[in-house]
């Protein structure tokens, strides 16, 4: 029986007393090694949902539980050291310092809390992303999409329990995009990884294994992913408050 790595039960986010709920009672389960995509129109609860899982932000109510541990009331010095040890991160504004190298963007999480990380192990990485022979570029000097990488191999170089990646293509054109979805893909099928990406992009989602659509806070639909065709239906579904095909 595969573990899950993330759960959350009964969850709901809103930002003030008294104000509209962000997330509603959503309940879901994703096993290791699944590759998860979060869709939904705008303002629909996607980020929170990510956030929430992350651990980023605190649900209002309801549990989460993140690679074994219930992280809705674990203390912020726990919850911090959690994600810095088994949790990775891809933005689609990449997040990185520009003044410093490859190899030191890919590396500051884990010196930041005091992991040490084999040079034969960033060097696989940055070479299965792409970036072999640049660990010791600087990050302003590269374009998007390599940045993008860098960002990937950060996430991955520690061997995360999962990636939480939220739009990591919006900002980038189909071609790198598509390398950037096929190395997450890659490290769910290699590595074991599990991935849940937020995006729009219908085509990107069809990389994933299941889809998860959001409308007004509320997961309406959890089920295997189809084609891009199929997804962009299922979104505009969702998008114009109708029923979700299958």
């Amino acid at each position: 029986m595969t573990e899950d790595v993330l759960t959350m039960e009964l969850v709901g986010r809103r930002y003030f007393s008294d104000g509209p709920w962000a997330l509603r009672d959503v309940s879901l389960r994703v096993p290791a090694g699944t590759f998860a995509a979060v869709m939904g129109a705008t303002g629909s609860g996607k980020s929170t949902l990510l956030h929430c899982a992350a651990g980023l932000d605190r649900p209002t109510t309801g549990v989460v539980t993140l690679a074994g541990r219930t992280i809705t009331r674990m203390r912020e010095a726990s919850l911090t050291r959690l994600r810095r040890d088994r949790v990775g991160f891809v933005f689609q504004s990449y997040n990185l310092l520009s003044e410093l190298t490859v190899r030191q963007n890919a590396l500051l999480p884990g010196r930041l809390g005091g992991r040490r990380v084999r040079g034969a192990d960033l060097e696989r990485v940055l070479t299965e992303v792409g970036l072999a022979g640049a660990a010791d570029r600087r990050v302003g000097e590269l374009s998007g999409g390599q940045q993008q990488r860098v960002a990937v191999a950060r996430a991955l170089v520690t061997r995360p329990a999962v990636v939480f990646a939220d739009e990591p293509t919006g900002a980038l054109d189909p071609t790198t995009g598509g390398r950037i979805l096929g190395l997450l893909r890659d490290a769910v099928d290699r590595l074991g990884v599990t991935v849940v990406m937020v995006t729009h992009d219908p085509t990107a989602a069809q990389v994933s294994d299941r889809l998860l659509l959001l409308r007004d806070g509320r997961l309406v639909a959890d089920a295997p992913t189809p084609d891009a065709a199929t997804i962009a239906s299922r979104l505009a579904a969702v998008s114009g408050a109708v029923a979700v095909p299958r």
